[in-house]
């Protein structure tokens, strides 16, 4: 994946060019559609791929870590400035929209081409990062029980981890987004002080 900071900027047709890819490759993945497929269904040239990335690869890398930027400022955004007790659910309710978006066949493809998974895992862990801040402000403020936000953060990336495997969703019979849901109403209810 180039470096962000060396692409080039992009004009307006080539935002609404990756904002229809995002939605593209959240809803169907990327494996198995081809740039001429692509370029077919959104109706331009393969050029106009490539002049945004060199491979196909490249390009949904592009499209996916734009789409990971934003929900991450996105959920720091919404947490911003809220007292601790209201910080931790508007920090998460960006992730669980956005979870509505991504497709298990998108996991699926995220999972098994290691630039994607290696991405994911970078941006799973800096969502992490903030989330254990927010606990801490919790726990130290007895909105929560006396729990190692250390632990709690890396429960949750373990789990996230796991719910994003695509034997996992089909095991238990659930979307993304309701494995996401699930998984953050049990640490919202499990961690409150009683």
């Amino acid at each position: 994946m180039p470096d962000p900071r060396r692409l080039p900027k992009t004009t307006p047709r080539q935002e609404r060019l990756l904002d229809a890819l995002e939605n593209l490759f959240l809803d169907e993945g990327f494996r198995e559609v081809t740039v001429a497929a692509l370029a077919k269904r959104l109706r331009c040239s393969r050029r106009s791929f490539y002049e945004l990335a060199p491979s196909k690869e490249a390009l949904f890398l592009r499209v996916f870590d734009r789409y990971l930027k934003r929900l991450r400022e996105a959920g720091r955004r919404a947490a911003q400035g809220l007292p601790a007790e209201e910080a931790i659910a508007a920090y998460l309710a960006p992730a669980l929209e956005a979870a509505r978006k991504l497709s298990t066949r998108l996991m699926r493809d995220v999972q098994s081409y290691p630039p994607a998974r290696a991405m994911w895992e970078r941006h799973t862990r800096e969502r992490m990062t903030g989330l254990q801040a927010l606990i801490d402000d919790c726990v130290r403020t007895n909105v929560f029980r006396g729990v190692d936000p250390y632990l709690v953060a890396e429960v949750m990336t373990a789990s996230l981890r796991r719910i994003g495997e695509p034997d996992f969703l089909t095991k238990a019979g659930l979307s993304y987004r309701d494995a996401v849901q699930e998984l953050y109403g049990l640490l919202l209810r499990g961690l409150e002080a009683r």
